[in-house]
């Protein structure tokens, strides 16, 4: 893990960074001017998580400073431990979830534990991410990087409009083109997914958008490396 030389760096940089998304997604929910049943009990929420994120950032530095030794570890032993603390994030926000339900049918509270399951699902795919981001390291550093994606993504635009018909071919072209120059940054399909679903969440419906599921961000990855395989084919 590049840049980090102890776990506690690691794991704060990271909990800050999603306590400071969830933050500011609350407050884009509650200045969006929909109704608060609407935006309340997801804003609150989001607001929960990121107090709790604060509070294991805070136990992080404390058992880093009560080291007055702090040994390296090897990249891939800050990496396997950060992955599991957002494991035990995802456990511990599901067990909220279930205590919330337990032995009531009140509709906000059940509500409310599904938002906790759906952040819940997103930490872990954050947990994937990491895992795939080691992966794809190692890779690039045993063997050369691979080949840029070399077709213009409106080329696939059309069919992957085909996934999503309810969504606007000009909107569905906007969109492979950013899927594509993430891809050519190294992007995984777990890190590409977590952002749409951040980005392209509806808030009035709490339905993921249909762009955003993991497997149509799949087949647009399949559409641009195929037409970059027959252009390379076309140019050789």
């Amino acid at each position: 893990m590049p840049g980090y030389a102890n776990p506690a760096t690691a794991i704060t940089t990271r909990f800050r960074a999603l306590a400071a998304l969830l933050t500011r997604n609350a407050s884009l929910l509650e200045t969006s001017g929909l109704p608060d049943e609407i935006t309340a009990v997801r804003s609150t929420v989001y607001r929960d998580v990121a107090d709790q994120l604060a509070l294991l950032v805070e136990a992080e530095l404390d058992v880093a400073a009560g080291n007055p030794l702090v040994v390296p570890l090897h990249t891939e032993t800050v990496e396997a431990l950060v992955v599991r603390r957002f494991d035990r994030l995802a456990d511990q926000l599901t067990a909220n979830a279930r205590v919330l339900v337990k032995g009531t049918s009140d509709a906000v509270m059940h509500r409310r534990a599904r938002i906790y399951r759906d952040v819940a699902s997103q930490v872990r795919m954050l947990a994937q991410h990491e895992v795939d981001a080691a992966a794809n390291r190692r890779m690039q550093a045993e063997r050369p990087a691979p080949r840029a994606l070399a077709v213009v993504p409106s080329q696939v635009a059309r069919q992957a409009a085909t996934r999503a018909p309810r969504v606007r071919a000009v909107f569905v072209d906007k969109l492979v083109t950013e899927i594509a120059k993430r891809r050519r940054q190294g992007w995984s399909v777990a890190r590409l997914t977590l952002w749409l679903r951040t980005s392209l969440r509806d808030p009035q419906t709490d339905h993921v958008h249909p762009c955003a599921r993991k497997d149509f961000v799949r087949y647009v990855l399949d559409l641009l490396a195929g037409a970059t395989a027959t252009a390379g084919r076309a140019v050789a």
